[in-house]
């Protein structure tokens, strides 16, 4: 998530909430900046100039070891007790792994390269994304949204 990573590394560049750390912050803005964010491009190099050479070298070997992990999807889940919310209140639960599992089957039939249907939502499935948004006349973002689903279904039940 491009955002959160930017915010992180202005976090690390102005020391608020955790330690100043110039090294951390290059490397998070430098993840943004791979990620598209163009804005982050600029603040790496900002954070760049304002480094000790051995420091700048250190930030760009944290950049070039940073890997995607992939996503947990309890971390991002809830299970709520129905005891706390009372008798008779349920509401639907969307299985996102399941979801993003039929949004790659459906960008692959369109001749949009997600790559395998495993539900995780990497590189691939997000650059396969953007190429489907861009077509459509959406702006590229490789965000999962309603207008994205919409769009989908509709080539899926063609």
């Amino acid at each position: 998530m491009r955002d959160s990573q930017f915010n992180l590394a202005i976090l690390y560049a102005r020391g608020n909430g955790v330690k100043q750390d110039l090294e951390e912050s290059y490397k998070w803005f430098a993840i943004a900046a791979r990620d598209g964010d163009t804005d982050a491009g600029q603040k790496r190099d900002e954070v760049a100039a304002a480094m000790r050479p051995e420091q700048l070298t250190s930030a760009k070997a944290k950049f070039e070891a940073w890997k995607v992990l992939p996503l947990d999807g309890k971390a991002n889940a809830a299970e709520v007790p129905d005891s706390w919310v009372g008798k008779g209140v349920k509401t639907a639960s969307v299985d996102m792994k399941k979801a993003v599992r039929n949004i790659q089957a459906i960008l692959n039939n369109n001749g949009f390269d997600a790559g395998k249907p495993d539900g995780e939502l990497g590189k691939k499935t997000v650059s396969a994304i953007k190429a489907f948004q861009k077509s459509i006349g959406e702006e590229p973002t490789g965000e999962i949204t309603d207008a994205l689903v919409k769009e989908l279904l509709k080539r899926n039940s063609q």
